[in-house]
């Protein structure tokens, strides 16, 4: 491939992952984890301070990583921070990590990055959890930042790689949990390109086994475990936040395990919506990456008869060493991940990356061996059918159906009559003596609560409670939104004094909104004068 044509369509690729990782990035309402991570953001913009919750958070990076964004667009207060900008950095990781391909350098060639750069600009599953408000976009991007770096050290361990590696392992580690996932998966790519070269390729012109050294890793390790501690203890103000990172793998590690709850998943519950899905009418499928990816796998290890250092005989567009590692990462990844009954859909992201490397390795493999330039024809437009197609369905993904169960990649997210809730409450604060400072009662459980405290974020008198019992006098008039469970018991509190409306929070969840008699009186009579 041409340079000049390598540059053109690596652009089209940063296009096409701007567009649809940035484009309209409120059409979807806040899932109740984003507006989670919204609300420590938030309490980390206004108090300057940030203290590490290890028994229901990730880690500080994400906050950390949105603070300079938010400074930068004189988004001082947290009822300032708009939707765009808190979504707009895992966009900005997410496309990023096209930028980050070309690191492998001459051991992944210029082809296959191209090509893995359109599937990830495209993939409708790289897309949509790009434009998340949570932690998994950041850690891809640093995965992949810890994988090439780990591979340039093996190619040239008397290089800085290795401190590099450290740096990204350090950011995965206070990112999110799961980084031990990614090292275990790391370890056991590192042995097999050690067991390739040890024992099946003596004459390699890349002696492996020879240029590890013990002190290299001992300092990785000790460059990711102070990058990770300078962020979970608040840049030193808050060291126990070291402690209880440490702790907080064994809480994961036991929720994971064997108290997954809700989130109990079988198996093949990440490889079975990439293999196809179905519902309502609506196919999703990203069969073509995968079978690309399994493509890539096979020629990784298919014999060839020339020695590698003659990278124009050999038809593989990637180091065979680096194959390898890709591979078993990959597998390893992907196995263990899957193993887990603890599933959410974005954590499959880790090791979805390693697929989408290993299908542009598979697609100029193809086209390789094609040979007769008929045949050469036939792959390219084939693959450009399928970019085509995973590009249509992350349009229906992102844009058409961003909130509807039908879409896979949809996982207990907020119903757009949600919104409707928050319209409500608006219009109601518009018409009341005390404006937003109005009181608001939440009576509801912890899961049913999300995402309210981010859309009442700018106002000054809600309160939370689980029960209708512990929610104190009613005789305020507030306005009150109940879970199901909480309903007669708070309509039984109210004495008959309010007109009730019902609002779907998620899928067969809703939630009730008790509106004052005397409210609703002049909410309806501001209407009728307004016409």
């Amino acid at each position: 491939m041409k340079r000049a044509i390598a540059f053109i369509l690596t652009l089209a690729a940063l296009g096409a992952a701007a567009y649809f990782r940035f484009y309209e990035p409120q059409l979807r309402p806040m899932h109740h984890d984003e507006a989670n991570q919204a609300v420590k953001f938030g309490a980390l913009l206004e108090k300057g301070d940030y203290t590490y919750d290890k028994s229901d958070h990730h880690g500080p990076i994400l906050y950390y990583a949105t603070l300079p964004a938010a400074m930068a667009l004189g988004q001082v207060r947290f009822g300032d921070v708009t939707v765009a900008l808190l979504r707009g950095v895992p966009a900005a990781f997410g496309l990023a990590l096209i930028l980050l391909l070309p690191l492998f350098g001459i051991s992944l060639q210029i082809e296959a990055r191209v090509v893995a750069a359109l599937l990830i600009a495209v993939s409708p599953a790289m897309t949509y959890f790009s434009r998340f408000y949570i932690q998994e976009m950041l850690f891809v991007f640093f995965v992949l930042g810890f994988l090439i770096s780990l591979w340039r050290y093996i190619l040239r361990p008397d290089g800085g790689w290795y401190f590099l590696a450290g740096i990204f392992g350090g950011l995965m580690a206070a990112t999110k949990e799961t980084s031990v996932i990614i090292f275990a998966a790391a370890a056991l790519s590192l042995f097999g390109v050690v067991v390739r070269e040890k024992f099946f390729f003596r004459k390699t012109n890349m002696p492996v086994r020879r240029r590890i050294f013990a002190h290299h890793i001992a300092a990785m390790a000790i460059v990711a475990a102070a990058t990770a501690a300078i962020f979970f203890s608040s840049f030193g103000r808050h060291p126990e936040g070291i402690k209880d990172a440490v702790n907080a793998l064994n809480i994961y590690v036991e929720r994971g395990s064997f108290g997954p709850g809700f989130h109990a998943h079988p198996f093949f519950f990440y490889l079975g919506p990439l293999i196809v899905s179905i519902r309502g009418g609506l196919i999703f499928t990203e069969l073509f990456v995968l079978l690309l990816g399994l493509a890539g796998m096979f020629f990784v290890f298919l014999p060839h008869r020339n020695d590698e250092s003659m990278v124009d005989l050999d038809p593989l567009p990637v180091h065979r060493s680096l194959g390898v590692f890709l591979v078993v990462y990959t597998v390893a990844a992907t196995l263990i991940y899957s193993l887990i009954p603890y599933k959410t859909p974005w954590n499959m992201l880790a090791f979805y990356l390693g697929w989408l490397i290993l299908a542009g390795i598979g697609a100029i493999s193809i086209y390789r061996r094609a040979g007769n330039p008929l045949y050469r024809a036939v792959v390219v437009l084939v693959l450009a059918a399928g970019i085509a197609h995973l590009a249509w369905q992350s349009q229906l993904a992102n844009f058409r159906y961003p909130s509807e169960p039908r879409n896979p990649y949809v996982y207990a997210q907020t119903s757009p009559d949600f919104l409707k809730l928050v319209g409500r409450i608006d219009a109601l604060a518009a018409v009341h003596r005390e404006g937003r400072d109005l009181p608001i009662k939440v009576v509801a459980g912890p899961y049913e609560q999300w995402p309210l405290p981010w859309y009442l974020r700018d106002y000054f008198n809600v309160g939370y409670w689980t029960k209708a019992e512990t929610a104190g006098d009613l005789g305020r008039n507030p306005l009150v939104i109940a879970s199901a469970e909480n309903v007669e018991a708070v309509r039984e509190k109210l004495g008959g004094q309010a007109v009730e409306e019902n609002y779907g929070l998620r899928p067969e969840v809703l939630l009730t909104l008790f509106i004052p008699t005397g409210l609703w009186d002049a909410f309806m009579k501001s209407k009728e004068a307004g016409r």
